[in-house]
């Protein structure tokens, strides 16, 4: 009985580790922030508060008024931060008059907003505590 509440304790407190420190994150928002942030000197580390969470943000439309493509990417910290992928069901209305988004968050580790793709760092973050516990419980048992 005691072994199991030490194991899901170390494992709930492995869980709170994102909630206790502050986070740094890229943050640019400038033209060229889809390029590396650590190349891009418009790009700069930023301390989160407490909470907070990373985020890439993707935007693309299309403006009929002037017949152009318009992107921008931006990064920086944020509260409640969701996943988000508008690309997927982005129709042609959509892509001319409000633009598609694609919102990318990550609390696993500091600058972890700089990765082309994030929900790799989540799946991440999921393996080492599933992992951790498997070995905690196994030195405990034997």
């Amino acid at each position: 009985m005691m072994k199991v509440w030490i194991s899901r304790s170390l494992s709930f407190l492995l869980l709170l580790t994102d909630c206790v420190w502050s986070l740094k994150c890229w943050h640019c928002i400038a033209d060229d922030c889809d390029k590396d942030p650590g190349g891009n000197y418009k790009a700069e580390e930023r301390s989160c508060e407490v909470g907070q969470h990373c985020q890439k943000i993707f935007f693309e439309m299309y403006s009929t008024t002037d017949n152009r493509k318009y992107k921008s990417t931006v990064r920086g910290c944020a509260w409640d931060c969701l996943n988000k992928n508008d690309f997927i069901n982005c129709t042609r209305d959509m892509f001319s008059s409000r633009g598609c988004i694609e919102k990318s968050c990550c609390t696993d580790k500091d600058l972890c907003n700089a990765a082309v793709s994030l929900t790799e760092n989540v799946n991440t973050r999921i393996s080492f505590i599933v992992i951790f516990s498997v070995l905690f419980n196994l030195l405990i048992n034997r």
